[in-house]
């Protein structure tokens, strides 16, 4: 295995200057590097690492003995901090992740919440694992996991969004869920379509526009469950639609004059989510995942935009069975995204189960119905 050089995404005090990696970073001038490990030949580096950290740490990590002979980790890039004052590098470290397609992001030293927020979206929407060495601060709501035990160990702040095996298993898990649940379901869809028609005019189906995956738009469908002219209303009622927002985007059906009678009784079972199999079935959503938003909802999430929507918008998701009547903004927020950095397929059979169990209870809706 050849000697491991690593290019710098931008410049820093250097304590070593190497003319092997102009090339690489993309300039004719020397280019200003730390000390880089050598690679043991024969070595067989398990993930792709970015070092991400003020001048003064990154050497003390590149002697770890998890990265200094490649063994378990190469290193394929560094960024520093020291322009922080400048602004979070978020582009330097995008670059060093595509270019070298590292699959880990790594934190030489300590850093504050802001910073740990910011590396933890950024690693989850780039998936990729967010790591640290300890000792180092770590905010409570990264649920921080060794997974390199000795002297100094790693922790594992983030988990990669989108590991290939899993998001396999869970794509493979949805259309065959999807499909098998759209044909069995589709005399229950007609007979309910056929009792709203018989109730009030219009289309028995309802498509309404949420934020997805990547932040792509799409419209989320639904049984219609309010009179036809239900948006208008909304737009043109001042009390109900502030009522509508201090709510979270939602009216109890007891108090939303617009809900009809057969839409409350298809509410109550979750009968009325059943069309966002199709959203599912052609990768506009996820059997589990966050539940999804409209546009306005996003500013409870700020800062966490991104890795909120790294994964797809869930049929069902921790927050809809997490009594989602009662929890509101900011929990909620703090529930989805807890969800998305700890994906996993286990994690997503639970929330399924749990869902069956919220649905025999229709006191508990299981899909936060709107």
């Amino acid at each position: 295995m050849r000697d491991t050089f690593f290019p710098v995404a931008t410049s820093f005090a250097p304590s070593v200057t190497a003319s092997h990696s102009r090339a690489a970073a993309g300039t004719a001038d020397p280019v200003p590097l730390l000390p880089t490990p050598v690679a043991r030949a024969g070595a067989s580096a398990v993930h792709r690492v970015v070092v991400v950290g003020e001048t003064q740490d990154i050497p003390a990590v590149l002697e770890h003995p998890a990265l200094a002979f490649g063994a378990r980790f190469e290193v394929v890039g560094i960024v520093p901090l020291d322009v922080l004052a400048m602004g979070f590098p978020a582009n330097a470290i995008r670059e060093q992740v595509r270019t070298h397609r590292a699959d880990t992001i790594l934190l030489a030293g300590s850093a504050g919440r802001r910073l740990m927020d910011a590396l933890s979206e950024l690693s989850i929407t780039l998936g990729c694992r967010l790591l640290a060495l300890l000792p180092t601060a770590v905010p409570s709501p990264l649920d921080p996991v060794i997974i390199w035990e000795g002297q100094f160990p790693f922790i594992e702040l983030a988990v990669a969004s989108t590991d290939r095996l899993r998001r396999m298993v869970k794509r493979a898990l949805d259309v065959s869920v999807a499909g098998i649940g759209l044909a069995l379901a589709w005399p229950l869809v007609a007979v309910a379509a056929l009792a709203i028609r018989l109730e009030s005019a219009g289309s028995p189906f309802f498509g309404h526009q949420r934020v997805g995956r990547g932040g792509r738009r799409f419209f989320c469908w639904k049984l219609r469950t309010m009179s036809q002219d239900a948006e208008a209303r909304l737009q043109v009622d001042a009390a109900l639609m502030d009522a509508y927002q201090r709510n979270d985007f939602k009216l109890p059906d007891d108090r939303d004059p617009r809900v009809t009678r057969v839409g409350r009784l298809l509410r109550k079972s979750s009968i009325d989510e059943i069309p966002q199999l199709w959203n599912v079935l052609i990768g506009e959503m996820s059997l589990v995942g966050p539940r999804p938003l409209v546009p306005d909802e996003l500013r409870h999430f700020q800062g966490h935009v991104l890795a909120l929507l790294s994964a797809r918008p869930g049929l069902t998701g921790a927050w809809a069975v997490s009594g989602r009547h009662g929890v509101g903004y900011p929990k909620r927020a703090e529930i989805e995204l807890r969800y998305v950095r700890r994906l996993s397929i286990r994690q997503d059979l639970s929330i399924l189960v749990r869902t069956v169990g919220a649905v025999m209870n229709p006191g508990v809706g299981p899909t936060g119905s709107r």
